[in-house]
């Protein structure tokens, strides 16, 4: 055989090789139904939380507002947020009490509860009082509250707000907020 022709027929056998190959591919995804097939992203999965990765998630919000205190048990997540001086605004903890609630109910799924107060501690004192506090559980709130409570404009709460999350606010939240938004 001469140089030329063993070339040649071994290219064509190479073409024929590939055309071959994608013909048995196609014909295993059509087979095995791999045209409907659609990726999965992580985003759609929910995770569930455990006292191993409880941290990877808390650290995963990334809240203006610092975690004092946490605890995990029995499908409720308790929750401290901690306010120091006056350079938080309502706003703020609106937003990350949003994103708590985001994260737990719409991002996990084994929380049933979020137990979530917001401290203020006295940086000279080392004393902590309590703000704001809300009992929130799964499924007792429209679809529309968490944007409600993320662009919430007032210090004074609306009484559907504090009925969907189970807010009670304390006398010290309504002096440090609201009496000085009055003004």
């Amino acid at each position: 055989m001469k140089p030329r022709m063993i070339v040649t027929a071994s290219l064509l056998a190479t073409v024929a090789a590939v055309f071959l190959l994608v013909a048995v591919q196609t014909l295993h995804m059509r087979t095995l139904g791999g045209e409907r097939v659609q990726p999965v992203s992580a985003s759609e999965q929910k995770l569930e939380l455990s006292d191993e990765n409880l941290v990877d998630v808390l650290s995963s919000m990334h809240l203006t507002t610092p975690i004092a205190k946490v605890e995990w048990k029995q499908a409720i997540l308790k929750l401290d947020l901690k306010v120091t001086g006056t350079g938080t605004s309502y706003t703020e903890i609106y937003d990350n009490m949003a994103t708590v609630t985001e994260l737990g109910f719409h991002g996990l799924d084994n929380v049933e509860q979020i137990l979530l107060r917001v401290m203020a501690e006295d940086e000279w004192l080392h004393k902590r009082h309590l703000l704001l506090a809300a009992d929130i559980r799964r499924n007792e709130w429209p679809t529309n509250a968490i944007d409600a409570l993320r662009n919430w404009k007032s210090p004074v709460l609306s009484g559907e707000i504090k009925e969907w999350f189970h807010i009670m606010e304390t006398d010290l939240w309504k002096k440090q907020f609201e009496l000085l938004n009055e003004g």
